[in-house]
């Protein structure tokens, strides 16, 4: 199965894509949070300011961005999400979650410090976004060592012509 990945691996890399190696339950959970809760967020937004004229003239580039994914199909938002809806269900519930700090911070004594307070940990995660590569490494083409690559949040960008190393890539942390 690995030689199979090598190959896939190889040939995308070629392109001058990059691969980030993960299990399917890995990967699921992934775009989980980082795609289909997302186009869940969208639509919610969109409908919900649907539901006010004055807010849809009003609306700017906040709106613009936060509800760009909603323009997508239904039946395409509908497939991605059911089809993966083990790994969306708790995705969603941490942002609704998230969103359920949002609300008991504006209803504290002071919501402008408690909003700041709660705000801080998305702003950070977002303006890290997206990862600066560190240096090439050459790592062993090995299934564990991969896994451990891309559960660290790093990626291949060139398998070896013998296929026992790859060209590897971690995020520089704080950069």
């Amino acid at each position: 199965m690995l030689d199979d990945w090598l190959t896939l691996a190889g040939l995308v890399t070629s392109l001058g894509a990059r691969v980030v190696p993960s299990t399917s339950d890995e990967h699921d959970r992934a775009v989980a949070a980082i795609s289909h809760v997302p186009h869940l967020l969208a639509l919610a937004l969109a409908a919900a300011a649907a539901t006010d004229p004055l807010a849809l003239t009003l609306a700017a580039g906040s709106f613009r961005d936060g509800s760009r994914v909603a323009g997508s199909r239904p039946e395409l938002v509908a497939a991605m999400c059911g089809g993966n809806a083990a790994a969306v269900l708790p995705a969603l519930a941490d942002v609704q979650s998230r969103l359920d700090e949002a609300a008991k911070a504006l209803e504290g004594r002071d919501p402008i410090r408690a909003v700041r307070d709660w705000a801080q940990d998305g702003h950070t995660a977002r303006r890290a976004w997206p990862p600066a590569p560190g240096r090439p490494e050459q790592v062993p083409a090995r299934t564990e060592t991969l896994l451990r690559l891309g559960r660290a949040g790093g990626w291949i960008t060139e398998v070896a012509p013998d296929r026992r190393t790859v060209t590897a890539f971690l995020p520089v942390e704080g950069a």
